[in-house]
Formats: structure tokens, sequence, C-alpha cells
């Protein structure tokens, strides 16, 4: 899949603005206190950062050969390199942050500052799977994502560990994607 950068990035801006909007009417709507962030600034921001490291790894393991030949990696590992990695062709660095700044932001506020706090971590790890679904096996992988950050979320009681863990994650795959993996790697 090919989009001009301006649509992606015109796409971006407006999906992850309209989450940001829901996630503000919910909240007032339900009366949840989603700001300040954090009292901790510099801690979250540095154990969102060392959190962000696992699902780094397994993501550079997937796209790698050696997820060849596992059943369900395998497949997704296909999906990543064609769909994923095309779709982000044109991108520049700038675009890659900004992307993966707003999905962290808007995305977290929504999931983890919403509806975690109103459904539940196994609830809110579900949507969040669902309204990332690309493959069956993208969806399974992004409610584990999803199960993952709300447990972080949960134990250091801050949202802004998973925004922060949100966007280094998107931003290092989406770099290790576009310049580190070769479409011929399928």
């Amino acid at each position: 899949m090919f989009l001009p950068r301006y649509k992606i990035l015109l796409l971006t801006f407006t999906t992850e603005g309209i989450v940001a909007l829901a996630a503000l009417f919910l909240s007032g709507f339900f009366e949840i206190k989603l700001f300040p962030l954090t009292t901790h600034l510099a801690r979250d921001i540095l154990l969102g950062t060392f959190w962000a490291s696992p699902p780094l790894v397994f993501f550079v393991f997937l796209v790698s050969k050696k997820a060849v030949g596992i059943p369900m990696a395998d497949s997704l590992r296909k999906t990543i390199i064609t769909d994923i990695k095309g779709l982000f062709s044109e991108t520049t660095l700038l675009d890659m942050c900004l992307i993966s700044l707003l999905a962290g932001f808007a995305e977290e506020l929504l999931f983890r500052g919403v509806i975690q706090v109103k459904l539940g971590i196994i609830a809110a790890s579900i949507i969040f799977g669902f309204l990332h679904f690309l493959t069956p096996a993208y969806c399974i992988i992004a409610v584990f994502m999803g199960f993952y950050i709300g447990i972080l979320s949960d134990v250091y009681r801050s949202i802004l560990i998973p925004m922060h863990l949100h966007f280094i994650y998107d931003f290092g795959a989406l770099v290790y994607l576009r310049y580190f993996v070769k479409a011929s790697d399928t």
C-alpha cells in the first residue's frame, strides 16, 4: 500500500485528533481527571523509554529473517514489511516522530486514561487490539501490547509512561522499518 506523504500526515492528524477529542469528551462525561499527566516527569520518561525496549526487541525479531517459518509470525512479518513499510515509504524522520508522538498521546489518553479507568485493563486491551486490526495476528499482538501498557499504567499510576512508551515504540519501529528493513526481505 502506498500513500503520498501529505495523505499519511493528514490521515494521522485527523484520526489522532478525533481520538484525542473523544478522550477529552469522554473524560468530561465520566468525570475522569486526565491532567496533569504525571507528577514525576523525569521518572516517567525514563520508565517509558525503558519499558519500550522489550516490545521493540520483539518487533526487530518479528521483521527479521529469524521469524520466517514461525506460522503466525511469518504472515505478520510479511504484512509489516509489505503493507506498513510501504505506507510509510515517503515519510521523513520528522514525520515519523510527529506521527508517533500524536499516536502515543491521543491513543493512550483514550485507552489508558478513559477506557481502562472505566472498563478495566482487559476491555481496554481488547478494544485497543481491534482498533489496530490489520490481520488477525496483528490484532492479537496489539491486544497483548495494550495489556502490557495497561499493566504499566496501573503499576506506576501514570498515564505519561504509556504515552511515552507508545511514542518510543512507534518511532523506533517506524525508523527501523523505514531505514533498516528492505522490501526484498519478505
